[in-house]
């Protein structure tokens, strides 16, 4: 019985590994997509896919968030289930993925991947307001 409980024990380490591994190589993967600036998705076509680095600097409520990076802010839906419970704060780092929406002379971004990493907080742009 000890072997067997041994055996299933490992086996559970060995996936919860591998998951943590797989998990690594994608938020590697994804954060090494070119990389656009605020600045530029402002002169982009409606519903072009974009991935943005930078900070959510203010909960605007209902999903909308103002994100900012070096060049500039806009505001960005991201669903609640998307956030999840991550805790972050305007110094916290963060890559998404999102589509722009241009609603007349308006852009905004609505995320479709969000990814915290708040190990890379070295804020300069959030630090200006």
């Amino acid at each position: 019985m000890k072997n067997k409980f041994l055996s299933v024990t490992a086996a559970l380490a060995i996936m919860c590994g591998a998951f943590t591994a797989n998990a690594a190589n994608s938020a590697s993967e994804n954060t090494n997509k070119p990389i656009s600036q605020v600045s530029d998705v402002q002169n982009m076509a409606d519903d072009t896919t974009v991935y943005v680095q930078g900070y959510l600097i203010q909960n605007l409520g209902n999903e909308m968030y103002t994100f900012q990076d070096d060049s500039g802010t806009l505001t960005v839906e991201i669903d609640d289930d998307l956030m999840g419970a991550n805790m972050y704060s305007p110094t916290t780092l963060v890559w998404i993925a999102a589509e722009v929406d241009k609603q007349g002379d308006v852009v905004a971004l609505d995320a479709e991947e969000i990814q915290f990493m708040p190990n890379q907080a070295s804020n300069t742009a959030a630090s200006n307001n």
